[in-house]
């Protein structure tokens, strides 16, 4: 039998798992999606490795995968990046908006469904000048 032993620095590893918990799957899941891939012949780096094994996570079930970041939950509510980032303030933003899902070094991330649901149930305040009566 082929050793399948994969070496992962410990800072990629580190991260990986944290998106890997961010789909909602545990590190030692990740570690068996590696080995398996490894098993199966896929001999590649091991970030290489990392991110087809996330990408198997996706393919295995879809509604894992749906984080969405601030660009993304922009364009469902139909905000500015800049607006998310003030509804998900929690200390001054809207009560009702999603906590994030995960936070990375890059940003916060939600999940898709959980931002549809506020669309649907957010009352949006008119923003800039009123328009002009005659």
């Amino acid at each position: 039998m082929e050793n399948t032993e994969i070496r992962i620095d410990p800072e990629l590893d580190a991260a990986a798992t944290r998106v890997a918990q961010a789909l909602g799957i545990t590190a030692a899941e990740l570690a068996d999606i590696v080995h398996e891939l490894a098993a199966e012949g896929q001999h590649r780096p091991a970030a290489d490795m990392l991110l087809l094994a996330l990408g198997d996570v996706v393919r295995r079930d879809p509604a894992r995968h749906d984080l969405v970041g601030a660009v993304e939950v922009g364009e469902i509510l139909g905000v500015s990046r800049a607006r998310v980032h003030q509804l998900a303030d929690p200390e001054t933003g809207h009560r009702d908006f999603p906590r994030p899902r995960y936070h990375l070094a890059a940003g916060k991330l939600w999940a898709r469904a959980d931002i549809v649901a506020f669309d649907q149930r957010w009352e949006r305040r008119r923003t800039g000048r009123p328009p002009k009566t005659r």
